[in-house]
């Protein structure tokens, strides 16, 4: 949510809220695109391997594999993100037996929503959009108009929308003292 747009009213409510749950200062919101916001705050350790997440993993199995790995390392290491590409090899089950390689993108697990947004806005939403662009290009002129953002992004603002909700909720969980 973009503060800037609330109303006058709405805007105090929300910075209400936002004192009332103790977050700190109102901020604005980084920029979605032209730069990165600051990686968040976290200690993450000389030995953050031990408890890393995968942000993302690639595969060299036949077909179009773009981005990559590397392209995916390149994103997080630009965005003050460490990261680490780790290769683990897979033998399919089925006849005629194959191998091939998983390349997962190591981060530490603190940092790992936020490494998978980056990769999102900078990576994966890039080559969405292309395909996106292609497919509407190919639609007729009256089922292009029978459609709109809202209808084609649904699914996309109920994400953000739950994402949020789930922050907000663990938020106010462990200001209410509810942690263990």
């Amino acid at each position: 949510m973009d503060p800037e747009e609330l109303t006058e009213v709405a805007r105090k409510c929300y910075d209400e809220e936002f004192a009332k749950r103790d977050l700190g200062a109102v901020e604005d919101e980084p920029e979605l695109s032209g730069g990165h916001p600051p990686a968040p705050m976290m200690d993450v350790g000389e030995d953050w391997l031990q408890d890393a997440a995968s942000a993302c993993s690639f595969y060299d199995t036949p077909g179009p594999n773009t981005p990559d790995a590397e392209d995916a390392r390149r994103v997080l290491e630009d965005a003050g993100i460490p990261c680490q590409i780790d290769t683990h090899e897979i033998e399919e089950k089925a006849q005629p037996r194959r191998t091939y390689h998983e390349f997962r993108v190591l981060v530490p697990g603190p940092l790992n929503l936020y490494a998978t947004a980056v990769l999102d806005r900078d990576l994966f939403n890039l080559n969405q959009e292309e395909e996106w662009r292609a497919h509407l290009a190919a639609l007729a002129d009256d089922d292009l108009m029978a459609l709109s953002p809202d209808m084609i992004c649904l699914g996309l603002k109920d994400r953000i929308e739950r994402l949020t909700r789930a922050y907000n909720d663990e938020v106010t969980r462990r200001s209410r003292g509810l942690v263990e």
